[in-house]
């Protein structure tokens, strides 16, 4: 009964709810645009009221395959409520198909079927924000998949084929079909498991997608290449240089076989694709940049002494390969992170789930990529030499991606270039023996940075201003410090010109500072009672440096060294102040604190004998 109906007259049924949903909703009116896919809806309805009657009266393996076929029908419909809007209903289409399903999971008519509803319940559960049970049912999936593969092995039915009076799918494109709904299984657990704060196996979940992906040939160019280089920012995050390093190069050798867009096109949609390539091709260079960037920070921080400086023992621990002692008293020794591979999972007795005890690197190996791992080391840096090299790599890709993020409409973007820009120049400086060297370098920065805040207008950049004034106040004050260095390096009374200088920069490195802190100010110009959370930090570690600078003027005037000093009195107490009526926030500034506390009982006296000394 049931095969008779649906050769009759069933499967045209589904023919055409599958013609209108797929191809003739795509011409729906704009007032109307869910016409067609509720006209299959209707059939679909029609369908699967019909297969329930029918199951009563069938023998017990014709059962099987109506139950097979029902579930497929609750499946498209779970899909078409989705698609229009009605998701809490497609959500009881999808259960209905995967309770229909259970005991037959693994079965080759339905196996499809069955992965393609557990892949949609997963991501509607993420888009709910209850990720534990998205990864509960994409982990089923995951392993059915294995289970399937290992006990059965066989190309599955295409979805349609079981409603179809004839099977229409290759061993080839059935396989490749199982293949892709497994990559978007992989691809979802990905999005899920940063919601549950496993950032390490989303990287390794995103590898995979994207490996499978490259084998496949299945994948968009341009998208792939921008997830790659984006995956590559969480390696360098990660402290795994080889791993970025690796994402980017794959990220470039696929942008690079990208064709150019058409010059000439008549709706205009090549001007588009021309502009979107050159915004990813920017966007990978700035991954680039980022990861010059951190390499050189890394390697810095890896050398630094207690007072910022090149620590000799740890460059020369690092140069050999040996363990560095941190700053956080731990020891790097340039080992590092593996990212874990998920498919691994899988053992002889079935599938697992890996808890990462056994890493190893994740390389895109169909890709030629020696030329562009080549360009820059993975290794942390000990020497100028070997830190210029990273350096003017870095700023190529500044340069490059600059191309397309000028200022004139991509302000956000183009401040955050220069910005980075201003950085690897500071990291380079920490290399650079020569005091006088290392100033220029700053002094770039000061150009860079004061060159962008004439450009920007702080009533509708404000947050980008005060940043900038932030850090153009800290470069000076830098420099500062080095031409002080300089000239007590000099063991001679420094001239006239070097004083002049110092002072100079002592007061511009205070006058960003100022800015900064004027920025905060509400509209009757006051300064706040009590600084928002994200200024807080910013503002009192101002004053703190403020109290600083203001010390390190030079000059033989006594009433002028006593105004200097009570300034940076001022700027000490303001902050001891601050945090006697706010004591809920000592542990923010705990280490500027104890300086001015200090300093607030200690410069009273030192300013008492200047006066004795005038009386």
């Amino acid at each position: 009964m049931a095969a008779m109906y649906l050769r009759s007259q069933g499967f045209d049924e589904y023919a055409r709810a599958r013609r209108l949903g797929e191809e003739e909703s795509r011409q729906d009116p704009e007032t109307e645009p869910f016409r067609s896919k509720y006209k299959a809806r209707e059939l679909l309805l029609q369908l699967g009221e019909a297969l329930q009657g029918f199951q009563q009266d069938s023998q017990a393996e014709e059962n099987i395959e109506l139950k097979l076929q029902l579930a497929e029908v609750w499946f498209h419909l779970g899909v078409n409520f989705s698609e229009t809007e009605e998701v809490p209903t497609g959500e009881q289409y999808f259960s209905r198909c995967a309770e229909l399903l259970q005991g037959h999971k693994t079965d080759q008519r339905c196996v499809h079927t069955c992965l393609n509803c557990l892949n949609q319940l997963g991501i509607l559960w993420v888009s709910r924000s209850e990720p534990e049970k998205a990864l509960k049912i994409l982990q089923e999936a995951e392993d059915i998949y294995k289970v399937y593969m290992h006990d059965v092995g066989q190309p599955p039915l295409l979805l349609h084929e079981l409603l179809s009076p004839e099977p229409f799918g290759t061993p080839k494109s059935r396989q490749a079909e199982l293949e892709k709904t497994h990559t978007l299984t992989l691809y979802y657990l990905a999005q899920t498991y940063p919601k549950l704060g496993d950032n390490e196996k989303s990287a390794s979940y995103c590898h995979l997608t994207l490996s499978r992906q490259l084998q496949s040939g299945h994948f968009q160019p341009v998208d792939w290449a921008t997830n790659c280089a984006t995956l590559s920012q969480y390696y360098v995050t990660r402290d795994n240089f080889t791993q970025g390093r690796h994402c980017l190069a794959s990220a470039s050798c696929v942008m690079s076989q990208v064709p150019e867009p058409l010059d000439e096109a008549e709706d205009g949609e090549n001007e588009s694709a021309r502009e979107r390539l050159e915004r990813r091709r920017a966007d990978i260079a700035r991954c680039w940049m980022k990861y010059c960037l951190v390499l050189l920070q890394e390697s810095r921080q890896a050398l630094m002494d207690d007072i910022g400086e090149l620590d000799r023992t740890k460059q020369k621990d690092l140069a050999e390969g040996g363990a560095v002692a941190s700053s956080n008293g731990s020891h790097n020794d340039d080992k590092q992170d593996k990212p874990e591979d998920p498919e691994k999972s899988a053992g002889a007795d079935g599938p697992c789930r890996h808890h990462g005890d056994e890493k190893s690197l994740l390389r895109f190996e169909s890709l030629e990529l020696t030329a562009l791992e080549d360009q820059v080391t993975d290794r942390k840096v000990t020497d100028f030499d070997q830190a210029r090299t990273v350096f003017l790599i870095g700023q190529k890709y500044v340069n490059a991606a600059k191309e397309f993020y000028v200022l004139d409409g991509h302000v956000t973007d183009f401040v955050e270039i220069t910005q980075d820009w201003s950085q690897l120049f500071r990291a380079l400086s920490f290399f650079e023996a020569d005091f006088e060297r290392r100033c220029k370098m700053h002094k770039r920065r000061v150009d860079m940075l004061q060159s962008l805040l004439s450009e920007l207008n702080p009533q509708h950049y404000l947050l980008v201003c005060r940043q900038i004034m932030y850090e153009t106040a800290e470069a000076f004050s830098e420099m500062l410090d080095l031409k002080v260095a300089i000239a007590e390096a000099a063991d001679e009374r420094p001239t006239v010109h070097a004083v002049k200088k110092i002072n100079t920069l002592a007061q511009q490195s205070i006058g960003h500072y100022q800015m900064f802190l004027d920025s905060l100010r509400n509209a009757d110009k006051e300064m706040p009672k009590t600084f928002s959370e994200d200024t807080l930090r910013p503002a009192l570690v101002a004053n703190f440096c403020m109290g600083r600078l203001y010390s390190k003027f030079l000059s033989s005037d006594p009433q002028l060294k006593l105004q200097n000093m009570s300034k940076s009195l001022d700027h000490y107490q303001f902050v001891v102040d601050y945090c006697i009526a706010h004591p809920d926030i000592t542990e923010l500034v705990k280490s500027e604190l104890e300086i001015c506390t200090e300093m607030s009982q200690l410069l009273p006296i030192q300013m008492e004998k200047i006066r004795l000394t005038l009386s």
